[in-house]
């Protein structure tokens, strides 16, 4: 069939409904190619209230340290985001942050986004007796002006075996 055919013999000339159809599907994405991309994507500032995807991955050191690395591309100006540090299993735990927080209580961090990617680094050191092991894990969620996905958690484990004084054993991710 003819798409300029109109009519119900197919014999009267203009143009079809399947014709219309087509014409407005494939101009929709020809609109949207061309509407304009907002300021701040070309700025590399981030979305007001988007979203950044976090890389939180810890690694093993030597002896009792290990370290836990947080990225978060593209953190919108004036957002908010929260990395909490736990531990779980016998001893315990320092850790320093290689970065300023904006506020801090405890082994809880609050950074503030500056339009621009955010590295940080904990260097985690563990304090165990022999015959014990401990996990830090290190939690990323936000608290305002943006939100947070992929892989928002990493952790370091260590264990001290027998009356070894060495930490003969670590796993991270």
């Amino acid at each position: 069939m003819d798409d300029l055919n109109t009519g119900t013999t197919g014999n009267e000339p203009g143009i079809s409904r399947r014709a219309v159809a087509k014409a407005a599907a494939w101009s929709v994405p020809a609109i949207l190619v061309a509407a304009p991309a907002p300021a701040y994507a070309a700025s590399g500032g981030g979305a007001p209230g988007g979203v950044t995807l976090a890389s939180v991955v810890g690694s093993c050191g030597t002896g009792p340290t290990g370290t836990i690395s947080v990225t978060l591309p593209n953190l919108p100006v004036g957002s908010l985001i929260q990395i909490s540090l736990t531990h779980s299993g016998q001893g315990g735990f320092g850790a320093t942050p290689n970065f300023t927080p904006t506020s801090q209580s405890g082994t809880t961090y609050v950074i503030t986004g500056a339009g621009a990617n955010f590295t940080g680094q904990f260097g985690i050191t563990f304090s165990l007796g022999t015959n014990q092991q401990g996990t830090v894990t290190a939690t990323v969620t936000a608290i305002s002006g943006v939100t947070v996905e992929g892989d928002a958690t990493g952790f370091v484990t260590k264990r001290r075996d027998g009356n070894s004084s060495n930490y003969n054993q670590c796993s991270a991710g």
